[in-house]
């Protein structure tokens, strides 16, 4: 078996969730009320069924449809109203059907309970394209000025969709928190734990930071993935246009990234290494797409990690020496790991799992070995 070999899978199966239903109908606004509710109160109690769910995306997703976001709004604030205590002051709104979150400066400490107000209407995690947020609003007292800040948490296995007060848009990944002001002054800042897509607004004097637990990333109008897991010992910066500054938190600067490089920070020694990378195959999972491109067997098990929450490792050093190229569209870990065992002389075990002290079970293991039967089939 030659190193440096390359298996080249596409397995691009779209036509499933175009195919099956389509919600680009004239409905009358009564009618599609009607049907909103309906959908919303069924995915609450978890029956929404795949046809349904792609008939809320649609409708949620179109953004012409005044009558959508006007429902959204009156739907929301009467939620709020009934299920938040009176004597609480706070002045929140909905600024579009992306949940854009302005609040009072006076406002109080708000806590949203999800499970209660948004769960009624959490059709929306299901949609990639629109903005999630759950969790909580609050204010802090920063030198006697206060400072409202709005929290996004992305629940696993959804991508989220997010608008910040400046314009600037991107995509929060599963499982990843972004806390930032609901009003930009003297500067743009805000914190990432997780996965992040940012398209920032340029604006040369007002600066945009994202603040990571190890790194400050500075921009002024760019693209770009940052990657920044609590539960991993290395932070990733991918650059797709623009230019960015990687400083750590203590001020020191690493290096100035243009378009197609990445930055790895290795957080236990604070070593770093900046590669030429082609930017678009990290960034495609805002789309649902996991891209291989002639990558190292070490990092596709870190990306099928990262992509279905589970502890994908390599435990055959002859997989150090083979790149993989692939590309999956919404696909579930099952499929992908029965492609890559057809297609390519590789096997793979799933670890029995076991719970702790508590009864928490660990995540998902799957170990990735040579077959070496197969081997003389890919030669």
């Amino acid at each position: 078996m030659r190193k440096g070999m390359t298996w080249d899978i596409r397995l691009e199966n779209t036509q499933k969730s175009i195919s099956l239903y389509s919600a680009k109908k004239i409905v009358q606004p009564v009618a599609m009320k009607e049907r909103l509710q309906y959908l919303i109160q069924k995915y609450s109690e978890g029956k929404l069924e795949l046809k349904e769910q792609i008939e809320l995306s649609d409708l949620l997703s179109d953004e012409k449809n005044s009558h959508v976001e006007q429902f959204l709004h009156e739907d929301l604030k009467s939620r709020l109203e009934t299920e938040i205590t009176p004597n609480r002051d706070f002045k929140p709104t909905l600024d579009s059907v992306h949940h854009r979150i302005r609040l009072n400066e006076n406002s109080k400490l708000i806590q949203f309970s999800f499970s209660k107000t948004f769960q009624r209407v959490a059709a929306i995690l299901i949609i990639p394209l629109l903005l999630t947020f759950m969790g909580y609003i609050y204010t802090q007292s920063v030198k006697d000025t206060s400072i409202s800040y709005a929290e996004i948490q992305c629940p696993l296995g959804v991508r989220t969709r997010f608008q910040l007060p400046d314009g600037s848009t991107g995509f929060l990944n599963s499982g990843s928190t972004l806390k930032y002001p609901v009003q930009f002054t003297a500067e743009r800042s805000v914190e990432l734990t997780g996965e992040a897509f940012f398209d920032v607004v340029h604006n040369k004097k007002i600066p945009f930071y994202v603040n990571t637990k190890n790194l400050n990333i500075k921009v002024l109008g760019t693209t770009f993935d940052v990657i920044a897991n609590e539960d991993e010992k290395i932070e990733e910066i991918v650059l797709q246009t623009g230019k960015v500054d990687v400083s750590t938190k203590d001020g020191k600067k690493l290096a100035s990234l243009l378009p197609d490089e990445q930055l790895i920070l290795n957080i236990e020694n604070q070593t770093f290494s900046k590669t030429e990378v082609i930017a678009s195959q990290y960034t495609t999972w805002k789309e649902g797409k996991l891209v291989f491109r002639n990558e190292n067997m070490q990092q596709v098990a870190l990306r099928l990690s990262r992509w279905y929450n589970a502890d994908v490792v390599v435990g055959d050093k002859l997989l150090d020496n083979y790149t993989f190229h692939a590309t999956f569209i919404d696909e579930p870990l099952e499929e992908v790991l029965k492609l890559i065992s057809i297609t390519t002389p590789i096997s793979y075990n799933e670890v029995k799992r076991t719970a702790d002290s508590q009864g928490i079970y660990q995540k998902r293991k799957v170990v990735l070995r040579i077959n070496k039967l197969k081997i003389n089939q890919f030669k």
